[in-house]
């Protein structure tokens, strides 16, 4: 089968999951015609996880690290203490993201930007109903539950991918793709953050759940995005 049906892939995800109370979900902008362009040009290359051996982390210590140092990256924007003081299911994991360099973002909030121009502006999809102060205290939710039970709903969703999708190149060339890991927290998180880095600080360089499940092509869509959004800043294209 070419393409894989995005309601199938969706099903798959939340399979597994054990359903509590269904958090507010933000589903960022992305340009299609730009995606379909990364797609194209990562299809033709060889696959590569790198050359740390992901074999020796579980999924479970990839998806927390990740996830953490991307919670503890927004509060250090949104100026909020880290306030998760005991993790005995991921104890080792966040010392070691506590002890690492946490980026600066910013938002950059246009209120003059066309069509085109509102895929490269993540922070868009923030309002007064659900501001990012919101969104933050959904993933501080999130990592308590993960650090009292050891897994979430959301990781879940990230090892159905990793187990039935990341070796599946009919997923990773349909554009539908995008839909789908987007509901993934790190993945949503991965994008927003690196869209809203200040250039020349130090970045977001959790990335073994990109490797582990494949979607090198969803990290050369944030880097070319980012390029794109600095484009039209730069130019004034866009306004405050």
């Amino acid at each position: 089968m070419k393409h894989l049906n995005f309601a199938f892939v969706s099903i798959i995800f939340v399979g597994c999951a054990h359903f509590t109370e269904t958090p507010k979900v933000v589903q960022f902008p992305y340009a299609a015609d730009l995606l379909l362009k990364v797609q194209k040009e990562v299809s033709r290359m060889p696959a590569s996880i790198g050359s740390e051996n992901l074999a020796e982390i579980s999924p479970r210590r990839i998806y927390f690290s990740a996830l953490y140092h991307q919670y503890l990256t927004l509060g250090k924007h949104l100026d909020k203490k880290a306030d998760i003081n005991f993790c005995p299911q991921f104890h080792h994991d966040k010392i070691q993201t506590d002890s690492g360099l946490i980026p600066q973002v910013s938002l950059y909030r246009p209120k003059h930007v066309d069509s085109e121009g509102r895929n490269y502006f993540p922070e868009l999809a923030f309002n007064k109903d659900f501001s990012l102060q919101d969104y933050h205290l959904v993933i501080k939710s999130e990592l308590d539950t993960l650090c009292e039970d050891g897994v979430s709903d959301n990781f879940y969703k990230f090892d159905n991918l990793v187990t039935h999708y990341a070796h599946k190149r009919s997923f990773h060339q349909n554009p539908t793709a995008m839909t789908s890991v987007l509901k993934i927290p790190v993945f949503a998180n991965f994008y927003l953050v690196k869209m809203l880095e200040t250039p020349g600080l130090p970045g977001l360089e959790e990335k073994r759940f990109i490797k582990l499940t494949q979607t090198h092509w969803f990290e050369n869509y944030v880097a070319e995005a980012s390029q794109m959004r600095n484009h039209f800043i730069k130019n004034k294209m866009v306004r405050r």
